[in-house]
């Protein structure tokens, strides 16, 4: 299959949680073309098991090689930390795959804290992903790390703000005493305010979506994948599992305008 830097990125996650992945890419690649999945009918994949993952994810990951995308964005940390190395094996020598994990426990941020806490969903913890990872590039970080398996479907399920608040409290009151924090599922980005309000702005909220991109946006340049001058600048495409849930296509909207296009399709 031939890629060229008008070829279109695929991301996949297991709802809503990538789309603040995929809007940092329209900021900074605003001509990059984007097909989007997301695997509404088997969220959350936090409580699912890492067979289930593996299986479902190479399904999707070979749905979008097959609309000839040149690159593969996990945005899933329950992806990433499960199923990413057996995604690598088959598609790597095909097309460019990210992670969102990967640019991020390699960044030198880490440089600047002395303890971090980690909130993620059970699959990602149990993986014991980001310790091992971090662990290996800086010895100095103390990390603490929680499952938090209600966040992300009552993100999916658009709960009223005021319901979610005490959920979060409870989760937070057990990470005390640090000065940073990574949101390990990208779900949980859209409850970064609300984190922020949790510690008085004084814990440092890891920027996950600009360091993922940035990286993206480095090796397709480096691959002259990049696109400068499109001859057309399609609208995203946003797939889902199941039939389109009112809130995804609420927050698609909200994200990227009405100029989208909303499909769902069944494996």
């Amino acid at each position: 299959m031939k890629i060229s830097p008008l070829s279109p990125i695929g991301i996949f996650d297991s709802g809503i949680g990538g789309l603040l992945i995929a809007k940092e890419i329209k900021i900074q690649m605003p001509n990059e073309d984007l097909i989007y999945f997301g695997d509404t009918k088997n969220m959350p994949y936090g409580e699912k098991s890492k067979e289930f993952i593996i299986k479902n994810s190479m399904k999707i990951a070979s749905f979008l090689y097959e609309k000839k995308c040149k690159a593969l964005v996990i945005a899933c940390n329950s992806i990433a930390s499960n199923a990413l190395d057996l995604i690598q094996k088959k598609f790597h020598k095909k097309i460019l795959i990210f992670n969102v994990i990967d640019p991020v426990v390699k960044n030198s941020i880490f440089l600047s804290f002395n303890k971090i806490g980690i909130i993620a969903t059970p699959a990602t913890i149990h993986s014991n992903c980001y310790i091992k990872k971090i662990k290996k590039y800086y010895h100095h970080l103390d990390v603490v790390q929680i499952a938090t398996p209600l966040l992300a479907p009552i993100i999916e399920n658009g709960l009223e703000m005021k319901k979610i608040n005490p959920i979060i409290k409870n989760y937070l009151s057990h990470l005390k005493s640090i000065d940073a924090m990574l949101l390990a599922c990208t779900h949980y980005l859209f409850l970064k305010q609300e984190i922020e309000n949790f510690y008085h702005r004084k814990v440092h909220l890891i920027d996950i979506q600009k360091i993922v991109v940035q990286e993206i946006k480095e090796k397709l340049s480096e691959k002259k994948l990049l696109c400068f001058h499109p001859t057309w600048n399609r609208c995203p495409i946003f797939y889902t599992s199941s039939s389109i849930p009112i809130f995804f296509e609420k927050k698609v909207q909200i994200l990227f305008g009405k100029k989208v296009f909303l499909k769902n399709t069944y494996f």
